[in-house]
């Protein structure tokens, strides 16, 4: 099975540095519908099947994307983005502010946080989800190739679960695929 996840294109928020995890949901913006046309020149044909995040600016990559694959585009809530509760809204520097821990950033690319104490889950919570979604898509499509649109953390959640030699940066509509 290969999976083939894409970021989604980026958003308003994305551009403000604004974190939206799974509690805002703006949609993408004119650069971002752009980048994610951009990037579905990079998607191999052979796709077998779509699953998305069921945030818009998720469902919105898919759907540009499948306008080339031409599949039903599937809905998989384990693919939100991370659930940071009352610091979603918030730039990085804020969220700092807030939480008074200088390494949030670094612990949220690294997927060790713990967004609990604001109303989010913490990284295992994450580790979990994502988990379970990659072991039920190995049990029902063991042969497949799935394009996957989801978001930031869910790829840096994947790259801490199943590490490569390279790790690359999960930017807005970015490739990054998995082989199992």
């Amino acid at each position: 099975m290969k999976l083939v996840f894409v970021r989604h294109g980026q958003t308003d928020y994305n551009k403000q540095g604004i974190v939206q995890g799974q509690e805002k949901d703006p949609p993408l913006n004119a650069e971002g519908t752009a980048q994610v046309e951009k990037t579905a020149l990079r998607i191999p044909a052979e796709i077998d099947r779509i699953i998305s995040s069921p945030l818009k600016r998720a469902l919105q990559t898919a759907g540009i994307l499948n306008k080339r694959l031409n599949k039903s585009i599937e809905v998989n809530d384990e693919l939100k983005e991370f659930k940071y509760g009352s610091l979603a809204g918030k730039t990085w520097a804020e969220i700092v502010a807030v939480t008074g821990d200088e390494d949030v950033y670094e612990k949220d690319s690294n997927v060790t946080f713990d967004y609990r104490p604001y109303g989010g889950e913490s990284a295992q919570d994450v580790k979990t989800r994502v988990s379970g979604f990659v072991d039920e898509a190995k049990k029902k499509y063991p042969a497949e190739t799935i394009l996957i649109t989801a978001h930031g953390g869910i790829i840096d959640t994947m790259h801490v679960l199943f590490p490569r030699s390279e790790r690359e940066a999960s930017d807005n509509a970015s490739v990054h695929q998995f082989e199992f």
